[in-house]
């Protein structure tokens, strides 16, 4: 399934300028471009509504990457407790039309509104392992590895504990790793 990858969104003279590519399309040929169905929602709804229209779309899948204040928000919903009962990454083929059901409520609208307007949590958290005398630190994962680095301070920042968690169920041998809160 093809998805757009965004390099920034960014509003101009009450239009939607998007600069993307698709990820169907090698090499990836980044573009600036207006969205119009987007443009349209701003103009009639407003920012909110396209706020949330914006994120819609980041946990539908359909816009990856960024770090703008939209990937902030999907972190912040994901690990939100309400967010189980329109998840549709986890269920079971049973489930699947339910919360395909749930999501089209406005109690789904006003979730994603509620993630855009809560800030991500102050306490941050970092793996580590020991090495030798010294302490090893995750800096970077894919899906298959975990790279480390001696130095504390360029150590992946996790905002949620729950997160580091979800790291360490994926490797074998981790009763040495540590999650260690830092401030």
């Amino acid at each position: 399934m093809s998805h757009e990858i965004i390099k920034s969104i960014k509003i101009r003279n009450g239009k939607v300028i998007m600069h993307s590519a698709s990820n169907n399309v090698s090499p990836h040929h980044f573009s600036v471009w207006e969205c119009p169905s987007l443009t349209k929602i701003l103009q009639e709804q407003g920012q909110e509504a396209l706020d949330v229209e914006i994120l819609k779309e980041y946990e539908n899948g359909m816009f990856q990457q960024g770090n703008n204040k939209y990937t902030r928000a999907l972190m912040v919903l994901r690990n939100m407790e309400e967010y189980k009962l329109y998840d549709w990454r986890t269920p079971s083929w049973a489930e699947y039309d339910e919360i395909q059901k749930r999501r089209s409520t406005p109690a789904f609208k006003n979730l994603l509104s509620t993630a855009m307007n809560t800030k991500p949590p102050k306490d941050k958290f970092i793996i580590s392992m020991p090495y030798g005398e010294r302490t090893a630190y995750i800096r970077k994962l894919t899906s298959r590895h975990a790279f480390w680095s001696l130095d504390q301070n360029d150590a992946k920042i996790f905002s949620y504990r729950c997160d580091a968690v979800n790291v360490l169920s994926r490797f074998a041998n981790t009763d040495t790793w540590n999650i260690e809160k830092v401030a």
